[in-house]
């Protein structure tokens, strides 16, 4: 194509053009309106103009999205903190629950130990350690919760260690009590007191080392603290006799049986039958001789029976 022309014709507002191709020497006339381009550059701006609106709508719709998507992941991981929150609050507050349980198990041990009624149970329902969520997000409530759960925790620690050595120091003392020979061993009166006195087959002032109860021959004759028997049999004097050792440095001696009912390496408890009342060996009629040894040395059993 050698020569494109054109012209306008300003009264017919058309537009004229020629052509002039390279190849051919015909030339090509031809005219258009005048408003059909300006009417196409219009259609082309105004689509130009819509496709740039368009693609800002677009952009903004893709950052509400994408800020929509973020706070979706936002309030997944803070809904993930707290539920984690609520199981760890959960889970302390049912282990701290099972320590009190332990602790009031230990409490009505001492209780069902020393006779008395038991306790009520102590409980701690879960739920009231969970927080609202508003709370949960705040960093100062969720420390000082924390700081109450570890308190209370430690308290209980403190408690139940208490408690654990109350029952190591009732249990001994329960022993040492079952152990002390404080139980009268036999009915009847009591015939001769401990200390020096006139003998009744003698008749002169020597000690007496026992105390002398009397009734009627075979009456029961019990132990009177709980321990191991070390001798049974005859011993001279004694007639037949009972010995036991309770521990804590007592001994306890029933002489003067009729009949002994127990054997050596024998446990017997605080009330036990051991023997029956006689009156063997230097006695003067049927009667218990009852002593009290203390570190190996005699005491007047009047200090500790009941």
């Amino acid at each position: 194509m050698k020569k494109i022309t054109h012209s306008v014709h300003k009264n017919k507002k058309i537009l004229s053009f020629t052509l002039i191709p390279s190849t051919t020497n015909q030339v090509v006339h031809f005219s258009i309106p005048y408003w059909i381009p300006i009417l196409s550059l219009s259609i082309i701006l105004l689509t130009g103009l819509y496709a740039v609106g368009v693609s800002k709508e677009y952009i903004k719709s893709q950052e509400e999205l994408n800020t929509a998507q973020l706070s979706l992941v936002q309030l997944k991981t803070e809904n993930a903190t707290q539920a984690a929150e609520i199981s760890f609050l959960k889970n302390r507050s049912a282990e701290i629950e099972n320590k009190l349980l332990a602790l009031n198990e230990l409490q009505n041990k001492v209780l069902n130990m020393v006779g008395l009624e038991e306790a009520a149970v102590s409980s701690i329902t879960p739920p009231t350690f969970l927080i609202s969520r508003s709370d949960a997000r705040n960093s100062n409530s969720e420390e000082t919760l924390d700081e109450d759960l570890s308190s209370l925790n430690n308290l209980i620690e403190q408690q139940t260690n208490s408690m654990e050595k109350l029952v190591v120091d009732v249990e001994k003392q329960l022993k040492y009590i079952d152990s002390l020979p404080n139980l009268r061993p036999a009915t009847g009166r009591l015939s001769s007191p401990y200390g020096y006195r006139i003998s009744p087959i003698s008749r002169r002032r020597e000690f007496h080392s026992g105390i002398d109860i009397a009734n009627t021959t075979n009456t029961d004759i019990v132990a009177a603290g709980s321990g191991i028997v070390t001798f049974s049999g005859y011993n001279g004097g004694y007639g037949k006799i009972v010995m036991i050792s309770h521990g804590y440095g007592y001994t306890t001696v029933y002489a003067h049986n009729n009949k002994v009912l127990v054997k050596v390496g024998d446990r017997v408890k605080k009330g036990d039958l051991i023997a029956q009342m006689g009156s063997t060996g230097r006695s003067t009629g049927p009667h218990l001789h009852f002593e009290i040894r203390k570190d190996g040395k005699h005491i007047n059993p009047k200090t500790v029976l009941e």
